[in-house]
């Protein structure tokens, strides 16, 4: 095996030998290749002038740079057009454009030293092909945090405008949503988000004596008692979902997101804009009614788990809206709340932000 200090001393000996039968007179040489095992060094000399630049040049920094064209995927372009990857040109006039010279005070910097070289450009497109090929096929993970707010509509309006007594506060009847995504891209800006989700719907009614009663159909009544505080009565149903939802982005990822092994890096400010608009189906697994209410500076709760006829399965449609680190949801379910002629006509729906 030829060692690099070995080869070194092989090229500063052939460089000899053409100076030498220059001098004598000899038939002039165009070209020296060295054959090295089953790969070739290539030196082209143009005048002799340039017999004596050469013995100036790092032999050490030219192997450096071969060594590393040989490990990458690119092949170097030089002035004079396209070469193997195998073959190094040194046709520099000065340190800035060449930087092989002996002494040189930026051979120990690489990064400086490639930061005028005209292949650095080029490698930096080869490597925003590389993530735009990887994103491509590229499969990412994340698990989902989802808060927001829920309400339902009556005939396309809130039941608070007549004055229902199922008609709920915004505030307080949160959802939570816990969710396993999945993200394939199948294109550079076209991507599809899927996977299963846990969901609580709360419903905060605006009246505080506001009460369920469970029968056939369902109905609700206001009570009112003497010597009691009414603080709290809500409707909450939990459900198992699974979602599916094409996304489209619109903006440069490049330099924002890295890929390694597998896993997806977003930077902070990252500028690209999504939207999607997709479906859902889930099932409920479980619903029941809760009442706060204070009597004598006591406060007692209750919780009465029923079905209270509601639908065992819903779906709907599902929007996302997303910016930088911030997303927000929309799902609105094409499916009544309650089973048909058992209980009023409400679409449930919520909005909320993507933790």
């Amino acid at each position: 095996m030829i060692t690099q200090d070995k080869l070194t001393t092989l090229i500063s000996a052939c460089l000899i030998l053409i100076s030498g039968a220059r001098v004598l007179g000899q038939e002039k040489t165009d070209s020296l290749i060295l054959n090295v095992g089953k790969s070739q060094i290539v030196f082209l000399i143009r005048d002799e002038a340039d017999l004596a630049k050469l013995q100036n040049y790092d032999l050490n920094q030219i192997l450096d740079r071969l060594s590393l064209e040989l490990t990458g995927d690119s092949t170097l372009i030089s002035e004079n057009g396209v070469i193997s990857d195998t073959t190094v040109v040194v046709d520099s006039e000065s340190d800035d454009s060449g930087n092989y010279y002996k002494n040189s005070d930026r051979y120990g910097d690489r990064d400086d030293r490639w930061d005028n070289d005209r292949r650095y450009d080029r490698d930096e497109d080869r490597d925003t092909r590389y993530v735009r090929r990887r994103k491509r096929n590229y499969r990412h993970h994340v698990f989902n945090i989802e808060i927001g707010t829920n309400n339902y509509l009556e005939d396309g309006k809130f039941p608070g405008e007549s004055n229902q007594l199922y008609a709920v506060r915004p505030w307080g009847s949160w959802y939570v949503g816990l969710a396993s995504v999945n993200q394939n891209y199948l294109g550079n800006n076209f991507y599809i988000e899927w996977g299963p989700s846990v969901s609580w719907y709360n419903f905060k009614f605006e009246n505080d004596a506001t009460r369920i009663l469970d029968a056939d159909v369902t109905s609700f009544i206001e009570v009112n008692e003497p010597d009691v505080d009414y603080k709290k009565s809500k409707l909450t149903a939990a459900y198992v979902n699974f979602s599916v939802v094409p996304m489209v982005s619109v903006g440069s990822r490049r330099g924002k997101r890295g890929y390694i092994g597998g896993w997806k890096f977003k930077d902070s400010n990252s500028s690209d804009f999504r939207i999607g608009v997709g479906g859902y189906i889930g099932y409920r697994i479980s619903s029941y009614s809760k009442t706060v209410v204070e009597i004598d500076d006591d406060k007692k709760k209750n919780r009465d788990k029923d079905s209270f006829n509601m639908t065992d399965l819903r779906y709907g449609l599902r929007a996302q809206l997303g910016f930088g680190d911030t997303d927000l949801f929309f799902t609105y379910d094409l499916n009544e709340l309650f089973n048909e002629d058992q209980g009023p006509e409400l679409n449930a729906f919520s909005i909320g932000i993507i933790l």
